[in-house]
């Protein structure tokens, strides 16, 4: 990291304020990129030009909502650059278990009932859209059920868990429905 009394710039290239508030100047990031927390601002026409892969917005930041960020000066064009964007409203405390699967770029199992995990076992990343079970039970040693891991689930999914998740990110049925049972 670079720091200057008036600005500073990030390993990714991202141009902030000196004190860290707000975001000047974004750059293209293949991946994920999150904005660090303690940012209170983008600036308008920051991420202009930009294409990233996932962006989160941390709680700190007075941006809550898409049409915010301006990927491209074209309103039609900014629909299509936009990014997968997560907008945080708690601190990105434990953010490498949330990850969602696309971030793994690929390096993930999927078990005989359709549910993908990491290479370790220890995050259930999301259901395949063939997963049709109403039933599921998540097996010992996973550490982390991933946000949105049953979204693409149409039926109601009851899971049952062992006492080894410590970490279940949030709206893990989607908009869909299900109910979570810990196992003894």
């Amino acid at each position: 990291m670079t720091e200057d009394a008036r600005l500073w710039i990030d390993s990714y290239g991202f141009v902030y304020s000196g004190d860290g508030k707000r975001l000047l100047k974004g750059t293209s990031v293949e991946g994920a990129y999150w904005i660090p927390e303690g940012v209170e601002e983008i600036e308008p026409g920051a991420l202009i030009g930009c294409k990233i892969g996932t962006l989160h917005v941390p709680w700190t930041a007075h941006v809550h909502e898409y049409d915010q960020l301006v990927f491209c000066e074209d309103p039609e064009e900014n629909e299509e650059m936009m990014p997968a964007v997560y907008f945080w409203t708690k601190e990105y405390a434990n953010r490498d278990e949330e990850t969602c699967a696309f971030e793994d770029e690929g390096e993930f199992r999927i078990d005989e009932h359709g549910i993908a995990y990491s290479l370790d076992g220890h995050r259930l990343l999301f259901a395949r859209v063939e997963f049709k079970a109403e039933e599921y039970r998540v097996p010992d040693g996973v550490v982390t059920i991933c946000s949105m891991a049953f979204a693409t689930c149409r039926q109601f999914v009851t899971l049952h868990i062992p006492r080894t998740v410590r970490l279940i990110g949030d709206f893990v049925f989607g908009t869909g429905g299900g109910k979570i049972v810990i196992d003894s």
